[in-house]
């Protein structure tokens, strides 16, 4: 139960972006974060996912295929300090979920424009990285895959 309401107060946070992407294979974009889909169900209309975070907030731009994600970000400290003060509870896995994105909000705002990248048949996670990180990294796994959107 406290997972979903984790994933809740994740998505109810990252409200401010309206898109909604499926990357294939149960990767989806969703409203600036990029996640696996772990559930689907159906309510009264309503369609519910439970959904882990693989790219955190504020992914502006992503590209994918059948075997990859890559996506480019340019984190928000603000967002990261609104989302450690709502956490709804001070248990062990909480402080550690706290203490992982702090870690990682860290190297995020050291590198300021991150990339990823997601390899889709076993969700291992690339990044945050440069960009000059990101093209090498690129080039050794054969990655080529164009932006959704213009990258300005």
């Amino acid at each position: 139960m406290r997972k979903f309401i984790y994933i809740f107060i994740v998505l109810l946070l990252s409200g401010c972006h309206d898109d909604y992407w499926e990357l294939g294979d149960s990767y989806v974009y969703n409203n600036g974060c990029i996640y696996y889909v772990i559930d689907t169900c159906h309510r009264d209309g309503v369609r519910y996912e439970g959904l882990e975070e693989l790219v955190p907030f504020d992914v502006h731009n992503f590209g994918y295929n059948e075997h990859y994600i890559i996506a480019y970000q340019k984190p928000d400290s603000a967002y990261y300090i609104d989302f450690n003060q709502t956490i709804p509870d001070s248990t062990t896995c909480f402080q550690e979920k706290a203490d992982s994105l702090e870690t990682l909000l860290g190297k995020m705002l050291s590198i300021q424009n991150c990339y990823w990248i997601i390899r889709k048949k076993d969700k291992r996670v690339f990044g945050p990285m440069s960009e000059s990180d990101f093209n090498r990294r690129c080039k050794r796994m054969g990655i080529s895959i164009s932006w959704v959107r213009e990258m300005k």
